[in-house]
């Protein structure tokens, strides 16, 4: 079973210069409203799509000089029926973004201190007594683009915390203690970690338009096959039932390697430097105080709609849920997709930790459908592969990057075909060195010599 891993691929001084515009607030100034969007590690979706309902920013006028504007101000989202925060009081919303000059949003800010956002209804926003989603400062009040100033610079990350999360003016970085971001399966709202950055130009009015990145990575799997003459249907036979796993392990460098079973993060604080570019900060995972475990990785076997074909055998009612073959034309190759998605924490860029992913699978013989279970074929990824001076970071995951492991079934495979050996051990990281599954040959042909049977008469 040969493993292919592609890493795929967000002095002080005051003025009262504040323009006019048609479009504007009550008092005829321009108010800084967002609009915003999620940067996927494939592509870009509202932030609100997903779950997210709120974000916290500093800003800061610029040039001459340097004037406060918000401080980790709370921007929260409404749909103006029962997600979000209530909208009583906000002068800027409206239920879907309009352009970028017209100053009106979903997300919205004014009136969402704690001293002012009062929800307490049944419509589903959130309520003042659920401190993790109320804001840090007492007052947010309503801010306006000073032209006076050439730029504004806007600092975020989401989601919204009222503690724990510093801004360090000087240096430019936010700073966001432990378990800003946590390892997860499938749902990356629940524990992802978002940051943003933008300078925006105060003459041009125009709304703030902030593209988050994540902190974290993105695993997924994928399969094809190429065993001339057979189908392949991946199976489930662990002891949980649970699909394909796949065991945190070191490897050593010796002849014969030696695997032995390793922990990896699942939650870190950050440190968002802003300092280089404010509109692509480097984010840098912080692993003071964080949780370590070396729990198997769990992901679903393929089923219908995920890539697999349903292969009848001719002349029977047999059927089975098949991986795509093996083509010429790698550019239109495709593949059974696990359902399963793992948002895991980035690692640290030293990490020595891999994986022995556990697969097992049925062969079906495409002429007179013969069946052939292999399991637990097993291959192992590397934490990263040094090339000279390059690192590829393989599952040594690192921030805002999609991880996609892709397995080609072989002939050369490691798995067993020994029906006495269907207990799969899914923590054992050891890989067999050589291929387990071997083909049946003919060694050549030979005539045995006429036994002699003589007789007199």
């Amino acid at each position: 079973m040969i493993l292919a891993a592609v890493a795929i691929v967000l002095a002080s001084c005051s003025s009262d210069e504040l323009i006019d515009s048609p479009k504007t607030t009550e008092g005829g100034e321009t108010p800084i409203a967002f609009s915003v969007e999620k940067k996927n590690i494939t592509r870009a979706t509202n932030l609100e799509e997903l779950g997210h309902y709120n974000f916290g920013v500093w800003a800061y006028k610029k040039t001459p000089g340097t004037q406060n504007v918000m401080t980790n101000y709370l921007v929260g989202y409404s749909d103006g029926a029962s997600k979000g925060y209530d909208k009583a009081g906000a002068t800027t919303w409206k239920g879907d973004a309009g352009t970028d000059v017209d100053h009106l949003s979903p997300w919205f800010y004014e009136n969402l201190g704690t001293s002012e956002y009062t929800y307490d209804g049944t419509d589903g926003f959130y309520k003042k007594s659920q401190s993790d989603y109320m804001s840090a400062n007492a007052n947010q009040y309503l801010r306006y683009w000073d032209l006076a100033y050439a730029a504004t610079e806007f600092y975020a990350y989401a989601p919204y915390r009222s503690s724990g999360v510093t801004f360090d003016e000087l240096a430019r970085t936010i700073t966001v203690a432990n378990t800003a971001q946590v390892a997860g399966y499938d749902d990356a709202s629940l524990q992802e970690f978002l940051y943003a950055g933008v300078e925006a130009s105060n003459a041009d009015l125009k709304d703030v338009k902030l593209n988050f990145k994540h902190l974290g990575a993105q695993v997924s799997l994928r399969f094809y096959e190429g065993i001339r003459g057979y189908k392949v249907e991946i199976i489930d036979v662990t002891p949980s039932d649970n699909g394909i796993q796949a065991t945190p392990a070191k490897k050593d460098d010796t002849a014969t390697p030696v695997y032995t079973k390793d922990n990896y993060y699942t939650d870190c604080g950050a440190i968002i430097d802003f300092a280089d570019n404010i509109n692509s900060p480097k984010a840098t995972v912080d692993f003071t105080g964080a949780t370590t475990t070396d729990a198997n990785l769990v992901f679903q076997i393929p089923g219908t709609g995920d890539g697999i074909s349903v292969y009848t055998v001719p002349g029977t009612t047999n059927s089975y849920n098949v991986i795509p073959e093996d083509i010429l034309n790698p550019t239109s190759q495709s593949y059974a997709v696990s359902p399963t998605i793992y948002f895991p924490v980035a690692q640290p860029k030293d990490s020595e930790t891999g994986f022995t992913f556990h697969v097992s699978y049925k062969l079906i013989a495409e002429d007179n459908g013969e069946e052939i279970t292999v399991n637990d074929a097993r291959v192992f990824v590397p934490a990263n592969v040094v090339v000279g001076s390059d690192t590829t970071f393989i599952a040594a995951w690192q921030p805002n990057t999609k991880y996609t492991y892709t397995f080609k079934i072989t002939e050369n495979s490691t798995g067993t075909t020994d029906p006495g050996s269907t207990v799969i051990d899914v923590d054992d990281p050891e890989v067999p060195a050589a291929p387990t599954v071997y083909p049946i040959v003919f060694d050549g042909a030979t005539i045995t010599d006429y036994t002699p049977n003589e007789k007199e008469y």
